[in-house]
C-alpha cells in the first residue's frame, strides 16, 4: 500500500468534489462478448463463472485507478485486488462470499475457487469484510438478462472499492452477449477509466491465447 500525496496528486480536486457529494458513485453497464471464455471454460471443464472473476480481475489490477482507495479522507494505491465473490452453495437460496486467492493461471484459480465453494462457510464469509480494503466483491444474477445493477454501498460516499456484476448472456447469432455493470467511485476514477475497462476486457477475452 502506497498513502498519495493529494497535494500533488492529479485527482486532487475532482477527489474532493465528489468526496463529498451525496452519492459520489458511476454506475455504468454494457454487453461484452464472451464467447471465446465461455468455450475456453466449457472445453476445460471449468466454472464459466469462476473464469470470468479471473479475468475481470485481471483487469481491475492492471488499471491503476481500480487500485486506489481511501481512508479517512486520504487516498492511498493498493498493490493488489483480492478477488471475493457471491456463490450460492447446493441445497441453499442464500449466497456466501468465497474469498479467492492470488494466482495467474486460470486453471489454477478456478480449481482452487472450486475447492473452496465445496465447503461449508462459516458466517456465510462475511467474516471477510471488515477492515479489508483491497478487496472486489464480484457478483452475478445468471437470471436475469439486465441493463445495470446498482449495488449496496456501505456507507454513501465512504465505501470505495469497485464492484463488478454481470447477469444472464444471451446468444446473438454465433456470439454470446453478457451484460456486465460496473459501480465505482468517481472521487478515484472518471467514465474513462470505466471505458478503459470495458475496453481491455474485451480485447482480453477476445485475443487471450484461450485455446
Amino acid at each position: 500500500m502506497e498513502w498519495i500525496d493529494i497535494d500533488k496528486w492529479e485527482r486532487k480536486e475532482p477527489f474532493k468534489i465528489y468526496f463529498g457529494t451525496d452519492f459520489p458513485y458511476i454506475i455504468l453497464g454494457a454487453n461484452i462478448d464472451v464467447t471465446n471464455l465461455y468455450r475456453y471454460a466449457k472445453e476445460n471443464h471449468l466454472s464459466f463463472y469462476f473464469a470470468m472473476v479471473f479475468a475481470a480481475n485481471q483487469i481491475a489490477n492492471r488499471i491503476t485507478n481500480f487500485r486506489y482507495r481511501f481512508a479517512d479522507g486520504k487516498p492511498f494505491l493498493i498493490d493488489y485486488n483480492r478477488a471475493v465473490l457471491t456463490h450460492i452453495q447446493r441445497g441453499s437460496d442464500a449466497f456466501v462470499l468465497i474469498e479467492t486467492e492470488r494466482t495467474d493461471d486460470i486453471k489454477e484459480f478456478c480449481r482452487r475457487t472450486a475447492e473452496k465453494a465445496r465447503k461449508p462457510v462459516e458466517n456465510r464469509g462475511f467474516g471477510v469484510l471488515p477492515g479489508q480494503n483491497d478487496t472486489i466483491i464480484y457478483s452475478v444474477i445468471p437470471w436475469v438478462n439486465f441493463t445495470v445493477l446498482i449495488r449496496t454501498v456501505a456507507k454513501d460516499g465512504i465505501d470505495c472499492a469497485p464492484k463488478i456484476s454481470w447477469g444472464k448472456y444471451v446468444k446473438d447469432g454465433s456470439r454470446l452477449l453478457m451484460p456486465l455493470s460496473l459501480q465505482v467511485h468517481h472521487g478515484l476514477m472518471d467514465g474513462y477509466h470505466v471505458g478503459l475497462y470495458f475496453n481491455q476486457l474485451q480485447e482480453y477475452i477476445d485475443k487471450q491465447g484461450w485455446l
